[in-house]
């Protein structure tokens, strides 16, 4: 009963009536029994038992599973049946189905004697195996040929199919390479020894056989897997130049080859491009690639997220606050924005980080204090609240709170030494210092100006990660407040 479940759950509402209307065009018993476990199968039957019970039928055990087994049949035939294809999101997908119907529509016909009908759909799908790289399908389809045409055709045309198999042959031995190595590829190991540097020659190396493989068969299948290989390499090393260059070549074949072209692919194609501009941080650039990955990708899911922090994030560095808070107010109103407790926590502190940049003071104060969940975390974005908070209380010249909220990141900061920076530490001994100085941005001492010029100068162990939840960057904003 569990499996016959399964089967009716997965169809569509045109589907069901489709085998609903077959059932009420014939008349004989066994049809009729069909329909009736169908439709109790439908309205949540637990158990065969109970199925047969409302049945009434006294058939045999045997009896009822035959029937179970013909029903199944049935269902299995509509699905096949229906345009499918049509419910395929992905176009390469679509055809990888249509073109094995086809295969086996044309093996029909050609049995039956219908050879130019057959001869007609199966060059359909020979079409279409060549359009999306389908090999396996190629194969069957040209050995199907080879039968049909033996005793029928010229030894040159029975040659040409046989160099056309063996070639096949090989290029698919390749394709399966390819994708045994995607399962690795596509592991969270890869990415986790990517970061630690584990199996570093071994991967140069996997990467080199892939692009070799793919500059040697020209297939955009064992492209996709050598790009990818690429640019995740790349990435993990930081070579951001090297991500953009070869993620663009990456999207060029996303967008233009039929076998792996889908909007899924685009939008993950261009939002890693958009990543190595971002980190260059060329944000003109990484807003165009950003915005058409957020445009891509399904409206109502998690991946479209990743696209507008990094669109807010763009927007607030080049200045373009409007555009920033547009992007958050789009995440904020993501139909499963709330399903994950830490996502509207870091789109507000992001909202509130964006209208302290835009001037907007006290609304930003209003904003970080709508929610603390950030506050009981153990991470970068507890820091850069507790930052941002104090900058709003220097801003509103709050010093008792500002005293406190120090005191308070001070002993946070000795338990959580991980957390701890040499840009992090300069900002918290800036503020303390204009604690003491009455909040006199040029009373700073030579110590707290020599920390500040290492970060505006980027130096190392003071450099800004525009990545990071450090959205208004303090050492822009003690600088924007000196007189000098």
């Amino acid at each position: 009963m569990k499996s016959l479940k399964s089967l009716v759950k997965v169809l569509r509402p045109s589907e069901k009536r489709l085998l609903l209307h077959y059932y009420s065009r014939n008349t004989n018993s066994e049809e009729k029994l069909r329909l009736a476990l169908f439709k109790l199968v439908e309205k949540g039957v637990e158990s065969d038992s109970e199925a047969r019970l409302k049945l009434k039928s006294n058939a045999s055990v045997s009896a009822y599973s035959h029937l179970k087994s013909r029903l199944k049949n049935d269902i299995l035939n509509v699905l096949l049946m229906q345009d499918t294809t049509k419910r395929l999101a992905q176009g390469n997908r679509a055809a990888e189905l249509d073109c094995r119907k086809k295969v086996a529509q044309s093996h029909l016909l050609l049995l039956r004697g219908a050879q130019v009908e057959g001869m007609k759909v199966l060059k359909q799908a020979l079409k279409a195996a060549d359009k999306f790289e389908l090999l396996a399908e190629r194969l069957q389809i040209n050995h199907q040929l080879r039968e049909f045409f033996v005793g029928a055709t010229s030894t040159n045309e029975l040659g040409r199919l046989n160099k056309e198999i063996s070639k096949d042959l090989k290029i698919y031995e390749a394709l399966l390479y390819v994708e045994e190595q995607s399962f690795v590829l596509s592991s969270p190991e890869f990415a986790k020894n990517l970061r630690t540097r584990a199996k570093e020659a071994e991967y140069l190396v996997l990467i080199e056989e892939l692009g070799n493989l793919f500059r040697k068969h020209k297939l955009a299948r064992i492209g996709f897997w050598y790009y990818m290989a690429a640019t995740e390499y790349h990435r993990a090393r930081k070579n951001f130049e090297d991500v953009v260059v070869i993620g663009l070549k990456f999207l060029k074949l996303v967008e233009k080859r039929p076998s792996v072209k889908s909007k899924n692919n685009m939008a993950g194609v261009n939002q890693t491009v958009g990543g190595g501009y971002f980190e260059l941080r060329q944000f003109e650039s990484a807003i165009v690639h950003f915005s058409k990955a957020e445009k891509l990708f399904p409206a109502s899911g998690f991946n479209r997220l990743v696209p507008l922090q990094y669109l807010a994030l763009a927007e607030a560095a080049i200045a373009n606050y409007t555009g920033s808070l547009r992007h958050v107010g789009v995440a904020l109103s993501h139909p499963r924005v709330a399903t994950r407790e830490s996502l509207v926590p870091r789109w507000l502190f992001m909202k509130a980080s964006v209208e302290f940049l835009k001037g907007e003071v006290d609304q930003s104060f209003k904003t970080i204090n709508s929610n603390g969940y950030l506050m009981k975390q153990q991470d970068a974005w507890n820091i850069q609240y507790r930052l941002l908070e104090m900058m709003q209380l220097i801003s509103k010249r709050d010093e008792e709170w500002l005293e406190f909220k120090l005191d308070a990141t001070r002993k946070f900061l000795t338990r959580h030494k991980d957390l701890d920076s040499p840009r992090v530490r300069t900002a918290i001994d800036i503020f303390g210092n204009l604690l003491r100085k009455d909040l006199d941005f040029n009373l700073l001492s030579d110590k707290n100006l020599q920390g500040l010029n290492a970060c505006l100068n980027e130096e190392k162990g003071f450099i800004w990660n525009p990545s990071s939840p450090e959205i208004v960057r303090f050492d822009y904003w003690i600088q924007s407040n000196r007189s000098d």
